[in-house]
């Protein structure tokens, strides 16, 4: 095994870790019951990650630092994410005008495909497709179970996604709070109570970093 794969392979078991341990707490009990939210007790900085937006615009995970940001893996034929759809919508139009981002990953159906589906469905927040040289899923076997993992250009196994939908809760900071696999219950009072103090939170991070708090419109 080469020195690149051997760091693939480590990153990957480091990731697979990471998604095994929620924070045993009052409130992260509750979101994981309630919400189908799990906390980690160790926010880990999210590695960047590059792709294409429906107008073919390269957009980058670090341009959201500042804000707070749902990264959802979904695909077209997920009978799963099509459940959880209207409550991502429902959660946009509710805090977006707060701060919050959601950003709909899918790295398996053709682009056009993509597109033309949020259109139809009219999906209120940024659709991202692979560019078919970079950021693609990458299935191993780890431990006798078989999950995938997000690889960066830089072969670097950012984020698990051991099915389909996978949400990641990511701070202004930039680092995974929490993560949901299947759908979430965005509208329950705990998954609210979380997304409220992390946008509060955020306002802070904006005055420390200034340029965290610039509008990303255009990215979509």
């Amino acid at each position: 095994m080469n020195r690149h794969m051997l760091a693939l392979v480590l990153a990957m078991l480091f990731c697979s870790s990471l998604l095994a341990f929620p924070l045993p707490a009052a409130d992260a009990a509750d979101l994981a019951s309630n919400a189908n939210i799990y906390m980690y007790s160790k926010p880990f900085k999210i590695g960047d990650l590059s792709l294409l937006n429906s107008r073919g615009q390269r957009v980058s995970l670090k341009d959201y630092r500042g804000r707070v940001v749902l990264v959802h893996f979904w695909s077209i034929s997920c009978p799963a994410c099509k459940v959880e759809a209207p409550l991502l919508d429902w959660l946009k139009k509710t805090y977006g005008p707060a701060g919050l981002e959601i950003l709909g990953v899918n790295l398996v159906d053709p682009p056009a495909s993509v597109v033309n589906y949020a259109t139809k469905t009219n999906c209120c927040y940024p659709v991202l497709c692979n560019d078919g040289m970079n950021n693609g899923l990458q299935t191993v076997r780890i431990g006798g179970k078989t999950t995938a993992f997000l690889v960066n250009d830089a072969k670097e196994a950012i984020l698990e996604i051991p099915g389909l939908p996978t949400t990641y809760i990511v701070d202004c900071r930039g680092e995974a709070v929490a993560y949901s696999v299947g759908p979430a219950t965005w509208n329950h009072a705990s998954a609210q109570g979380l997304i409220r103090k992390l946008l509060a939170e955020s306002k802070t991070c904006r005055l420390d970093d200034p340029n965290g708090s610039q509008s990303l419109g255009s990215l979509w």
